[in-house]
């Protein structure tokens, strides 16, 4: 895991920031932050999806490319994006979360790939990594009473964390504001479809 700060300038951290809290942008309403239809859980978002099984699926998708392109630099290495997302959290009431603010854990993909997390704002709601790692993609589920947090990342504004993208991990509910982050998912290459 590795974690950039000021991953891309100052004043482009505020031009996303303003793009996506804009009147123009279209976010898009999920019952659920982590899985659709989450039988466990009901934490409602906003998502907007720029990139899908390697295809530009927004207008928008030039606006986020700087900052995979400048982790590819920092990591000296050429991975290309596969699904490029982006979730907008409200804070929800505590009826609707409970005690435990954490939510469900996940992986993104269920092919080996590298996430490129990019946090739009400051705000709480660490994201949370697992000592859980798939290897056999679906048919490798924990049972999550078994797994443990191994790390917590505060979320900050132009901060992009990146780790294995088959290490288990979530979020944890904001409690005071709006979280927004990018969700960068990346491979080596598209061959695998």
């Amino acid at each position: 895991m590795k974690v950039f700060d000021d991953i891309i300038t100052k004043t482009e951290q505020e031009d996303l920031k303003n793009t996506l809290y804009g009147p123009k942008f279209n976010w898009f309403y999920i019952n659920d932050v982590t899985k659709i239809d989450n039988e466990k859980q009901q934490r409602p978002c906003l998502t907007h999806l720029f990139m899908d099984n390697g295809n530009i699926n927004s207008e928008w998708y030039n606006i986020v490319t700087k900052i995979s392109d400048n982790v590819n630099k920092k990591l000296k290495k050429k991975l290309r994006p596969i699904q490029v997302r982006s979730f907008l959290q409200l804070s929800l009431n505590e009826k609707l979360i409970g005690k435990d603010k954490v939510d469900t854990a996940h992986i993104d993909l269920y092919i080996p790939h590298t996430v490129y997390l990019y946090y739009v704002n400051d705000c709480d709601g660490d994201t949370i990594l697992y000592n859980y790692k798939s290897k056999n993609g679906k048919k490798d589920i924990p049972y999550f009473e078994n797994i443990k947090i191994k790390k917590r990342i505060t979320p900050k504004q132009g901060r992009v964390v990146v780790f294995d993208g088959m290490i288990w991990h979530t979020s944890s509910q904001p409690t005071k504001g709006t979280r927004t982050i990018i969700n960068f998912d990346m491979v080596k290459e598209y061959g695998w479809r």
